[in-house]
């Protein structure tokens, strides 16, 4: 019986490429392990709880009751509806849903109507639970059941932790110990819920097949027998299934949590008798009112005659595919034909079969999407270029999927190069397809894309039964109608292969840039991404399931402080920033430690040394530093010596903060958020209106004006957006604009991404007067995102017809600059080619480089670059312009629009001129760039590292760029370049 937060499932058990969490999980043999019947051995076990439900009420010292229909939080809100599982009873405590009867519980489903403030419900049923009363970790759990027959019926027996000690479900872990069908009763499944939380939990589990005259609805005795780093699931005394394969991963954390969380901590008990739901779907014709499930007896034993079973911790080996399975091939891609030569299945209707080799497109009307599937080559291989008419309503309304095979125990990598025309999001994902109910292989990866080719990877561990037809899924929908170049997709098996822990690492989710600070995370040993080494001394480090605490053991401490030292590398500091540091720490006898941040190599200092003095009891220690103005490092470390005396330390939460917020902006976007003022009309903006909904959105005077009619029946009937906007992690973003309405009316302003998960939500109230709205926000991740003011339904709903004016959107780092007068200029001089081409020049190459041939001449105020030959390297020919000034650690952003008769690539360089090899030296990265038919905006920024000089160039590189090098006619327009 899952719990979830999950408010959009019900789409998504339906379709290729979801994300089901539900238990229909037939995986393996359904029948007993390897069709033996394995006895337990009850001898072992010795009753610790129980209820034997023999009085005449139910005891209200062991048991208590789950109410309502919905999650709610801690102050009574509503949160998710049907328990997160669609489910259509309402909960109760009263006599007539759960009740003793002739020395048995019963719990009663009726079909009666039921109200609260969230809704009406036409069912009626208990959920009883031991939450607070009684919970365990470890142990055999017995009930003897009897469970109901009809469709939509779900009868279970489960378990939660205690506490969510390891995070949000199902990272903390849950234990069905059995789950029952009520349209299929000769059937019941055992389940292991874990991972990180939603949407990213895993589940395993299987099933146990009845003999046919003896179904559910018949007495059984269930049970569970949990040790450490094993869970064992018995139905009548006969063994069916064992699990001993899990992680945990908190949101915050670089690595699992060790093995074998999440199942290491005490969970509770729970009984109940669900009507509806993503496991059985809802009642039909067919399903008689009142049911009811029965259960005998609750029993929970611990050991007696021997101790618990030590766990062994999962060790990835080598894994071998079936022989019916599809084979890697010989370099050992799990893809085949990475290079797009065979013909791409296109699946546009439901119940069509994929291509079980190679690659599928697939779009499937009821979910919207609408598109094409090209290839196009770039860089001397073939891409699949997914061309979006329509993105639809989901991230799988647009598909690329290739079934693979993957082996249970194997550790997966996943890489592809990808690119957009602008940016944008797709979600990658291996997972299982219908027939094992669509369960998630890896967790849903979100990559943001942008005009620039680039490689990324993910890994995963596949912890489910071995499928040969799993699924390689790219998922294009739901995210704008920019189309997505894929290629050199590889999917390997890298079991055993290493990992490097003193790798640069980025920041954790929560600022920390210490991984495993809380010495509870990756191998058993809970050493993960720290390094103990002593020179001439006796020490050891170690740290124990039950402290958790990092324990460095001293018989010898050396001479010096540094002869016993434990550090962590690969720390990102950025320059000019401040730092905070904590850690918990404690010794047997008042002694001295050190502590600092250096560098790669330890010949650098960022912090100095500092001496921490230690007691006999754990105290929180802190310290501050701050980064030289002129470096940041991405290799840094934090280093604790020990040396130099015998007393053992612990420590604990270890914590290193960012405090300031001086961003190394980079290629930070300092204005991403585009045409605010609306002065390019609707540019840059688009719109959702949904059917239910009127109305018509245009500019007017200088505003957007959305003329409403009708704002439909939910809050984001109508919206106005404005998406592809790239937020950096750890910027403090400002977001101001201008706002009215004709009718007083609220309005929800939102910044979230396509999974929309929202960074900024603000419900604010228009009047008839133009307001200013200014907010503040901090971005946790780096993300692509989408404004939206969403202006369907509100609480004055229906309106009737009324307009609404939206002026001055500002979206920009806090304390940037301002957009209209730049702090100082460069120095380009016609960058509207209003004065012709004075100021600029055009170079069509030499012997060395080939020579081009062309024209260069301004027309209707625009440059015009007519190409009738390109050289042999990239700069033949180039327009340029020179003697501009950049200053040293000085950030420019760098805009221009241009277009081309037919489709071709620049290359924007700028730099210094040389009269010597290398010739040129320059600035930044060159700025690769495709043009179209249409004229578009391009911008970049970047940081001038270099000496302040005042002869700098730009260059427009238009020649020999492989896979756009076409002849024809380029158009450049408003060229300008702004210090930041």
């Amino acid at each position: 019986m899952k719990r979830t937060l999950a408010i959009l499932l019900s789409a998504m058990m339906i379709l290729p490429g979801t994300s089901f969490a539900g238990t229909n999980v037939k995986q393996g043999n359904g029948k007993a392990i390897s069709n033996q019947v394995v006895k337990q051995n009850k001898s072992d076990w010795s009753l610790v709880w129980s209820d034997e439900f023999s009085g005449t009420d139910i005891d209200r010292t062991k048991w208590t009751f789950d109410i309502g229909n919905w999650i709610t939080d801690q102050n009574g809100n509503g949160i998710t509806p049907g328990w997160g599982n669609n489910e259509k009873e309402y909960y109760t405590d009263s006599n007539e849903n759960a009740f003793i009867n002739d020395g048995k519980l019963v719990i009663k489903a009726k079909k009666e109507q039921v109200t609260d403030k969230f809704g009406t419900y036409d069912y009626t049923s208990a959920k009883l639970k031991t939450k607070g009363l009684f919970s365990k970790k470890y142990g055999r759990y017995e009930i003897k059941a009897k469970f109901p027959v009809g469709k939509g019926l779900w009868p279970a027996i489960w378990m939660l932790p205690e506490e969510d000690k390891y995070g949000s479900w199902a990272a903390s872990g849950e234990i069905d110990i059995v789950e029952g069908w009520g349209s299929r009763p000769y059937n019941v499944a055992g389940t292991i819920h874990y991972g990180e939380g939603w949407p990213n939990n895993k589940y395993t589990g299987k099933e146990y097949e009845f003999p046919k005259n003896r179904g559910i609805d018949s007495w059984h005795t269930y049970a569970l027998e949990w040790e450490p780093g094993e869970l064992r699931w018995y139905v009548d005394g006969e063994l069916y299934q064992t699990q001993n394969k899990w992680y945990s991963k908190g949101k915050d954390n670089a690595a699992n949590y060790s093995y074998p969380a999440p199942f290491d901590q005490e969970f509770y008990l729970i009984m109940n008798l669900a009507v509806g739901g993503w496991f059985d779907g809802d009642p039909d014709e067919t399903t008689q009112f009142p049911k009811q499930m029965e259960i005998d007896y609750v029993r929970v034993y611990d050991l007696k005659k021997r101790d618990y079973r030590e766990p062994v911790e999962p060790v990835s080996g080598p894994v071998v595919l079936p022989a019916d399975a599809k084979q890697p091939l010989e370099d050992g891609n799990l893809i085949y034909d990475q290079n797009y030569e065979e013909t791409i299945t296109e699946v546009d209707q439901s119940g069509v079969e994929l291509n079980p080799l190679y690659w599928n497109f697939v779009h499937l009307p009821e979910f919207g999407g609408d598109g094409s599937l090209t290839v196009e080559e770039i860089n001397g291989k073939n891409f699949a270029r997914t061309n979006i008419v329509n993105p639809g309503s989901q991230l799988y309304s647009l598909q690329m999927i290739q079934n693979i095979s993957l082996v249970n125990g194997g550790k997966y990598k996943v890489s592809f190069d990808a690119k957009s025309s602008d940016a944008r999001n797709i979600m990658v994902k291996a997972g299982a397809g219908p027939s094992r109910g669509w369960v998630k292989y890896s967790n849903e990866e979100s990559f943001k894309l942008t005009s620039d080719l680039q490689s990324y990877e993910f890994t995963f561990d596949m912890l489910n039964e071995t499928d040969i037809a799993a699924r390689l899924e790219f998922n294009l929908g739901g995210n704008g109608t920019n189309p997505v170049w894929i290629g050199n997709v590889r999917v390997e098996d890298i079991t055993g292969a290493p990992v490097d822990n003193d790798a640069p690492k980025k920041p954790l989710p929560d600022g920390n840039h210490v991984y495993n600070g809380t010495f509870d995370q990756g191998g058993m040993d809970r050493l993960m991404f720290w390094n103990f080494s002593k020179i001439d001394a006796l020490a050891a480090a170690s740290v124990s399931e039950e402290t958790r605490e990092l324990h460095v053991s001293i018989e010898d401490g050396g001479s010096n402080p540094e002869a016993v030292q434990l550090n962590q590398k690969g720390m990102y500091l950025v320059k000019g920033n401040d730092y905070k540091a904590t850690f918990k720490a404690r010794a047997d006898e008042p002694r001295t430690i050190q502590v600092a941040l250096l560098d790669k190599d330890g010949t650098v200092n960022y912090s100095g040394v500092k001496k921490i003095e230690l007691t006999s009891a754990m105290e929180e220690k802190t310290f501050s530093f701050t980064m030289p103005e002129e470096v940041s490092d991405s290799e840094a470390q934090i280093v604790f010596n020990y040396g130099g005396g015998n007393g053992d330390v612990y420590m604990d939460q270890v914590v290193l903060l960012k405090t300031s917020n001086t961003p190394d902006y980079g290629n930070v976007d300092l204005y991403p958020l585009k045409n605010g003022d609306f002065i390019s009309g609707l540019t840059s903006w688009t719109n959702y209106i949904h059917y239910d909904a009127e109305a018509a959105i245009a500019v007017e005077n200088g505003e957007a004006k959305v003329s409403i009619g009708s704002e439909g029946n939910e809050v984001w009937s109508v919206i106005l957006e404005q998406p592809n906007v790239s937020l950096a992690k750890g910027v403090v973003y400002e977001l101001s604009f201008a706002a009215r309405s004709t009718k007083e009316r609220d309005v929800e302003v939102t910044v979230e991404n396509a999974q929309y998960t929202r960074f900024f939500s603000e419900t604010l109230k228009l009047t008839d007067q133009m307001q200013q709205f200014t907010y503040e926000f901090n971005m946790p991740i780096d993300d692509i995102a989408s404004f939206k003011m969403l202006l369907g339904k509100n609480v004055l709903s229906p309106m009737g017809s009324h307009d609404v004016f939206i002026d001055n959107v500002v979206l920009k780092v806090k304390d940037a600059p301002s957009q209209k007068e730049p702090v100082s200029t460069p120095g380009i001089d016609n960058g509207t080619f209003s004065a012709g081409t004075d100021e600029w020049n055009s170079w069509w190459g030499d012997q060395w480089s080939g020579y081009g041939e062309g024209t260069m001449s301004a027309e209707n105020g625009e440059l015009k670059i007519a190409i009738d030959k390109i050289g042999q390297a990239t700069y033949s020919p180039q327009i340029y312009q020179k003697g501009l000034l950049f200053e040293h650690g000085s950030s420019y952003t760098v805009e221009f629009h241009a277009r081309a008769d037919f489709p071709r690539k620049v290359n924007v360089n700028i730099g210094k001129e040389l009269s010597t090899e290398p010739w040129f030296i320059s600035y930044m990265p060159t700025q690769t760039l495709d043009l179209t038919t249409e004229m578009k905006r391009y911008y970049f920024t970047f940081v001038m590292s270099e000496e302040t000089y005042e002869d700098g160039k730009i260059v427009f590189e238009l020649g020999n760029i492989l896979e756009g090098n076409a002849t024809t006619n380029v158009t450049l327009d408003n060229v300008s370049i702004q210090q930041n």
